[in-house]
């Protein structure tokens, strides 16, 4: 014990043994949070770079081996959750968003604000706490905002913008008088009026504390939103589980992630952030929906809504959710292809799924399908798939022997 009471912190393992390690092993709870973000937006791959930080190597370099569980989680979320819904996922478009957050790189050479895309400052900080008031938005940068990046929007959120370029500011006074809003903060630059002012603060490096300010923000930022009618698409009744939509046909795809943690053992113990997640319930909130059917799409199994018409949320640490959302629940699924064949042709298999009204099923549904020879084995054409508008062509091509 120390003079001051304080018990003095014990050094982890890698700590211990690797002190100048200068890119340490993802904690594997951070990695399973990252990836459920990553998936919740339109992607056609992930790459992870560090190889050295994650398995045991004889060279390490800069990234260090320091921990051994994160390789098995990558493995469990590749396995249940990126090869199961991956096919589906690369035919969901993002839903559109009435909210631009705008960077401004202008702001940063000349008046030295923002992130440098390190996102440790006031603008990271607005745009979490957007996210913990469930307000969907993209964000943008000058050259697509002086294309078409404002088109459709109705609302900008501008932190750290205090020096813009004429042409940018010509273009967004533009969109503000045909009824475009502006969200900033006190640095705006003086050529535009914001409709709604936000005071910046700067962290204390206390990962809680930290947490705690952007969460109050997020409460605050509740009816000043409201105020001026910016629409969720989703929301829930936890700021802790992060949601973010996308549309197809007649379903929307609800991913529902759990930012609920605490400090740990692993990095945590110097409180600069919170390594350890812990799970945390909810219930989804549909503005403005009645009468649908939801679906888990990781469980494979429907979601029965409570009784005022919400979807209640379970998450495991630092998990996530894809809720699959319905006008008419999923009727049937059939197969069908040609009676006989002969060895070596390519047949098809047609695969359709349907609703409640046997019609086409208007949605992307993630499935799976199992060719098996005489033996029993799995053959060429098995995997999953993404089944799209209730329809889907195999084509198998049968062993000449």
């Amino acid at each position: 014990i120390g003079a001051n009471g304080a018990t003095p912190k014990t050094p982890v393992a890698w700590e211990d043994h690797d002190p100048t390690a200068s890119y340490i092993t993802i904690a594997p709870m951070h990695l399973r949070e990252a990836l459920w973000t990553k998936l919740a937006r339109p992607l056609r791959g992930i790459m992870y770079h560090g190889w050295q930080s994650l398995v045991e190597t004889d060279s390490p370099g800069a990234y260090r081996y320091t921990n051994p569980h994160t390789q098995h989680e990558l493995k469990r979320l590749l396995h249940d959750v990126v090869e199961p819904l991956g096919p589906a996922l690369l035919h969901i478009p993002d839903s559109p968003s009435e909210v631009a957050f705008f960077e401004s790189f202008t702001s940063q050479m000349f008046a030295r604000r923002g992130g440098y895309g390190s996102n440790l400052g006031w603008s990271a900080d607005l745009w979490l706490a957007l996210q913990h008031a469930h307000v969907q938005c993209d964000v943008i940068f000058e050259e697509s905002l002086l294309k078409t990046a404002l088109t459709g929007r109705r609302f900008l959120v501008m932190p750290e913008c205090d020096v813009l370029t004429d042409a940018i500011v010509k273009t967004i006074t533009a969109w503000q008088q045909q009824g475009g809003k502006i969200i900033a903060d006190e640095n705006l630059c003086p050529g535009l009026r914001a409709d709604l002012v936000l005071t910046s603060f700067k962290r204390t490096k206390q990962a809680a504390t930290d947490k705690a300010t952007v969460l109050a923000l997020a409460e605050q930022l509740g009816p000043k939103l409201e105020s001026l009618k910016v629409n969720r698409i989703m929301d829930v009744d936890n700021p802790e589980i992060i949601v973010r939509t996308r549309h197809s046909g007649d379903a929307d795809y609800v991913f529902a992630i759990n930012d609920r943690r605490e400090s740990g053992t692993y990095v945590g113990q110097h409180g600069l952030v919170m390594e350890n997640g812990l799970p945390s319930r909810g219930n989804l909130i549909l503005p403005k929906r009645t009468g649908f059917h939801a679906y888990d799409l990781v469980a494979g199994v429907a979601i029965p809504p409570t009784q005022d018409g919400r979807i209640p949320l379970s998450l495991g640490p630092c998990d996530g959710r894809l809720i699959m959302i319905l006008p008419r629940p999923i009727g049937g699924i059939g197969i069908t292809g040609p009676e006989t064949a002969k060895a070596g042709e390519t047949i098809s298999l047609s695969i359709t799924v349907t609703d409640s009204s046997s019609a086409p099923l208007r949605a992307v549904i993630p499935a799976r399908l199992e060719v098996r020879d005489a033996n029993g084995r799995l053959a060429e054409r098995s995997g999953f798939y993404g089944i799209r508008d209730g329809r889907l062509t195999v084509p198998l091509d049968l062993a000449p022997n």
